[in-house]
């Protein structure tokens, strides 16, 4: 398997195949009659500039990576990009953090390891992550944000929605702010109330400044 250096690639762009003198493919290695596109510093037929991970071609206006293969520079698209994965990973065998297999195709990088592309994929749902959608960890694999927010996340007691950010707590249970009311004045409290609540009684909140 070949050594892998990923980098921001430049930008490709179409030029006039009337202009200038005969050009080769960096991809194919044919020669160009026709359109060809600028990328990394060669010429490429249009449809041979593409991922070197997936094989789509990439548009001369979308962001790609630059990678280099075999001591050869060619294009890696964003979408086969984990931006929680490491940026540049100098990979002799390559093996998959799901099933332990050998990759010899396309892969995602993530979690500083490589993984097929159906293998990488929530660790509590089994449903496959996508390259570009946000993931969050638990005891080092893979956790989507539904599964997140439904197992992960403490639920309000009133509404029994997940709570991201700051909660009420008190004994075994949580609230957002805005769920529970002063039971002095009946307003609900705001996440900046925080630190003038009170409970009373055991069981109720009220505002430190209201009176009863």
């Amino acid at each position: 398997s070949s050594g892998i250096n990923a980098e921001y690639g430049d930008c490709a762009k179409k030029e006039d195949p009337t202009v200038g003198q005969a050009k080769t493919c960096q991809g194919c290695g044919d020669g160009i009659d026709k359109a060809w596109v600028i990328g990394l510093g060669s010429t490429w037929h249009s449809d041979c500039f593409k991922c070197a991970e997936c094989s789509r071609v990439i548009d001369p206006k979308e962001k790609f990576f630059k990678v280099e293969v075999d001591g050869k520079n060619v294009p890696k698209c964003s979408d086969c990009k984990v931006t929680k994965g490491v940026a540049g990973l100098d990979v002799k065998e390559k093996v998959c953090a799901g099933c332990e297999k050998e990759i010899d195709s396309a892969w995602v990088v993530a979690l500083s390891k490589h993984w097929h592309h159906d293998c990488f994929q929530c660790s509590h749902c089994s449903r496959k992550i996508d390259s570009k959608e946000k993931f969050l960890t638990n005891l080092g694999k893979p956790i989507c944000m539904g599964c997140n927010n439904d197992h992960f996340r403490s639920k309000c007691t009133v509404c029994g929605k997940p709570i991201a950010g700051t909660s009420l707590v008190y004994k075994e249970s949580s609230f957002h702010h805005a769920c529970v009311n002063c039971y002095v004045c009946d307003k609900a409290f705001e996440v900046g109330d925080h630190e003038n609540i009170r409970v009373v009684n055991g069981k109720d909140f009220k505002h430190a400044d209201c009176k009863k």
